[in-house]
């Protein structure tokens, strides 16, 4: 008797892992109550909206991302790389952003000869709710204007798009990923100048 009952709560405990999986979707929503004593969707809610504010009214700065359109750029079939005047891309999106340029580098060609002075790279800010309510997203390998004057824009290539914003630097509390950290490199007039 005792070995039907082990056996049988086995099977159960079996059963129920097998519909467990076959029943779960990557699409279903699960609440996070990580904090809810202390920190509630609300209190998340309130921090991306005062966040927010700061950029988009108080602070103001902005880039302008080109999107490149994966589907209808040409690409040739060796190397699966498309010339920088066949590629296609989708209109324009400026994005409200918190910027950090670095300095400018003073590099030389080869031992000293020839120097030039390198652009820095632009690292922003941008929060995931501006990028939802846009319909964006960005993706390696799209193109960033600044204005660095009213005459004068700089263009990057994005190099790192901070889609995994789940670690405890992008996130708020710990609770939930709030904002993306982009890190772009500066882009040649060769490569981008605009469309």
């Amino acid at each position: 008797m005792k070995k039907s009952i082990a056996t049988n709560y086995l099977y159960n405990i079996k059963y129920l892992s097998i519909y467990t999986l076959k029943n779960m979707s990557d699409k279903r929503k699960i609440p996070i109550k990580r904090i809810d004593k202390f920190f509630s969707s609300r209190d998340f809610d309130l921090e991306v909206k005062m966040g927010r504010e700061a950029i988009e009214g108080d602070g103001n700065f902005t880039v302008i991302l080109y999107r490149v359109d994966r589907e209808t750029t040409q690409v040739d079939d060796l190397y699966g790389e498309a010339n920088a005047s066949e590629i296609n891309y989708f209109p324009p999106v400026e994005l409200h952003v918190v910027p950090i340029i670095e300095k400018a580098e003073n590099k030389t060609y080869a031992k000293g000869f020839q120097n030039y002075l390198e652009d820095g790279n632009i690292t922003f800010i941008v929060y995931v709710q501006h990028l939802e309510e846009l319909g964006v997203d960005i993706i390696m390998g799209d193109y960033v204007a600044y204005a660095i004057n009213e005459t004068d824009i700089v263009y990057f290539s994005v190099t790192n798009a901070g889609q995994k914003n789940y670690d405890n630097a992008h996130t708020i509390m710990g609770y939930r990923g709030a904002y993306r950290i982009v890190t772009c490199t500066f882009a040649n007039e060769d490569e981008f100048s605009g469309i």
